[in-house]
């Protein structure tokens, strides 16, 4: 067991932004527009280059841990399809002048003014599998000399399941300049009202305001022709050509490569795919920006991961472990020096004496504070080749098979608003290499909340065959993020009796070790613990 990596990989994914606040079905298209649109709208007049100056948009990032700038729509018609129209979105992520991400829209053109049916080809990672979607022109802004100097539009599209309402709403309000006055932008608001479209901007999480100025100071707007770039769209997805999405950026700009980030992100589509993924790198993320703004320890920042996630977890293992993109900061240790060339090991020891199912009833409080929470059980088993454990459990050295177990530990652990969950970590449990102080020395891999950890355990004493059978185990672990150790004793009942307490202390002090520094576990919901939180079991056949 080790501390785990709080590593802030986070992604602002949005769902669903309309599921209480608004109508139960879109309204139409032509119910929303103005007068004057209906009658006069003029498709020639809507081409060129519009600033966004606010939006309610759940496709677009507003929020931590990305909120973007500078959004802008270059609008023409599309040169080999005169019912078609190309809208150039493009927005602007991270510190100085950014990086722009640009999405090539398309929208067909209907006999209606201002009626559109908007096209996107590719995977949103903001809102996952939304690509056809009405956009209706609500009102503009006619300047002097008859041109559009502002323009309203307005998104919708209905959820599969009638139930379920609006799966999504969004207004844009664009303009020729990129900054207006407030006068300007209240007869915009106004006009938008008086279409009964107010539910929008109140629906949460309300309305955005662009920051234009960032582009303007940075002189960092994208050419006005640009490619395709950080969208997600089909003819992007090519590794080689890889470009760091703005959702990523914040780990790119601390990545050894974006080619390496590259090599991470089907994980992270594999992520994006599963609601609960997706719910809980929301939560994740959230939770530690918190924990940052309270100046939280480690161990306070902890639970944001908890309940782990697989899918999340595989994700945040290969940026900061295999390959490994990101430099993983190493915090100050208050952990003791590690006491493995101290302490001899138990001669007697045998791996066959561990096999079974075990509780964990005491732990070191001086090391890995994960050893004295509640709930703790551990099984260990035979390694079997032909049942390896799932990718990224490391697999024994070849030809050492037949010498592993499998430990599997489980426990509950409290998440940030203090609710306990039930977790799971499952590892290889083996001889050192070249069976360095074998039998009492031993070995143990895996990982744990994304990271890979390796610990070196020295078997204490092995009271197996002790009419109460205990053992009582110490390890020096290493993670990425530094040096650990931990103290653990396991016996075959949830509690220990008086005196196989009396027994355990007597070794404890025969090798320097002060009895007041180990908790008891409570194991009193050691039924509910079995509880696997990743599926991980025995082999089966």
């Amino acid at each position: 067991m080790f501390r785990a990596a709080c590593a802030a990989v986070a992604v602002g994914l949005a769902v669903a932004d309309c599921p209480h606040d608004c109508p139960k079905r879109c309204p139409t298209q032509l119910e929303v527009q103005s007068e004057h649109v209906k009658s006069s709208f003029d498709v020639e007049k809507f081409w060129g280059v519009f600033y966004e100056i606010a939006f309610h948009d759940s496709t677009q990032p507003s929020r931590w841990p990305i909120k973007a700038a500078c959004q802008r729509s270059v609008k023409s018609q599309h040169p080999g399809d005169p019912r078609n129209y190309k809208d150039l979105f493009s927005l602007n992520e991270g510190p100085g002048k950014g990086l722009n991400a640009v999405c090539d829209l398309e929208f067909n053109i209907t006999d209606r003014p201002g009626v559109f049916l908007g096209h996107w080809s590719g995977n949103s990672p903001w809102n996952p599998n939304l690509t056809d979607i009405e956009n209706t022109i609500v009102d503009v802004g006619v300047a002097a000399n008859g041109s559009y100097n502002w323009t309203l539009e307005f998104q919708c599209k209905n959820d599969d399941n009638p139930d379920k309402g609006i799966r999504f709403a969004a207004l844009n309000f664009y303009h020729r300049k990129p900054l207006i006055d407030q006068d300007e932008f209240d007869v915009m608001m106004d006009r938008l009202k008086a279409r009964g479209l107010g539910w929008v901007i109140e629906a949460s999480p309300g309305l955005t305001f662009v920051d234009q100025k960032k582009c303007i100071e940075h002189d960092s707007y994208p050419a006005l022709d640009a490619p395709s770039f950080m969208c997600g769209q089909k003819s992007e997805e090519k590794v080689e050509a890889f470009q760091c999405p703005g959702f990523l950026k914040p780990i790119c700009d601390i990545a050894d490569s974006t080619k390496c980030v590259a090599s991470c992100v089907p994980l992270l589509k594999d992520c994006i795919k599963d609601k609960e993924c997706v719910e809980s790198m929301k939560t994740m993320g959230m939770c530690m920006a918190k924990m940052k703004q309270k100046n939280a320890s480690a161990d306070e920042t902890q639970a944001c991961l908890v309940p782990d996630n697989k899918l999340r977890s595989n994700f945040v293992y290969c940026l900061m472990d295999d390959p490994g993109c990101v430099k993983v900061p190493i915090p100050p240790s208050t952990y003791p020096m590690c006491q493995d060339a101290d302490l001899p090991g138990d001669s007697k020891f045998s791996l066959e004496n561990v096999l079974g199912d075990w509780y964990k009833v005491m732990g070191w409080k001086k090391g890995e504070l994960v050893e004295c929470l509640p709930c703790q059980e551990v099984k260990f088993w035979k390694y079997l080749p032909s049942q390896p454990l799932p990718w990224p459990s490391p697999l024994p050295p070849n030809g050492t098979e037949d010498t592993y177990t499998v430990i599997s530990s489980s426990w509950h652990e409290q998440d940030a608003n203090g609710k306990y969950w039930p977790m799971n970590q499952t590892s290889l449990w083996g001889p050192r290499a070249g069976r360095a102080g074998f039998p009492g020395k031993q070995f143990s891999a895996g990982t744990m909340f994304g990271v890979g950890y390796q610990e070196n355990y020295t078997v204490i004493h092995d009271g197996s065959q002790s009419v109460e059978p205990f053992m009582i185990l110490y390890a020096c672990g290493r993670t990425k993020q530094g040096d650990y150790v931990s103290g653990l004793i396991l016996a075959k009942t949830p509690m220990v009796s008086t005196s196989l307490q009396h027994v355990i202390s007597k070794y404890l002090e025969a090798n320097g070790f002060d009895t007041h520094d180990w908790c008891d576990v409570d194991n009193s919901c050691s039924k509910e613990a079995s509880i696997r939180s990743d599926g991980l079991g025995m082999p089966t056949g």
